[in-house]
């Protein structure tokens, strides 16, 4: 799907915002690993961390950009 456009509405760019504070914590955790931990279990951080802050929060902000993309 690589050509496929992003639906553009007001909760994109907190979702984008959202996501990149998460891949830069993904990267300060696990370095050159952090493009695979983003798609495993350890990339969401353990409970009370900052990576599961951040990825709660990216989770948050998918959702909302999904619901209003709808």
């Amino acid at each position: 799907m690589a050509n496929r456009k992003f639906p553009y509405t007001e909760q994109l760019l907190p979702f984008q915002a959202a996501d990149d504070a998460w891949s830069a914590e993904l990267h300060r955790v696990f370095g050159k690993n952090a493009c695979n931990a983003r798609y495993l279990l350890c990339g969401r951080g353990e409970e009370g961390t900052k990576l599961r802050e951040l990825y709660e929060a990216r989770e948050a902000a998918r959702s909302a950009w999904h619901a209003s993309a709808a």
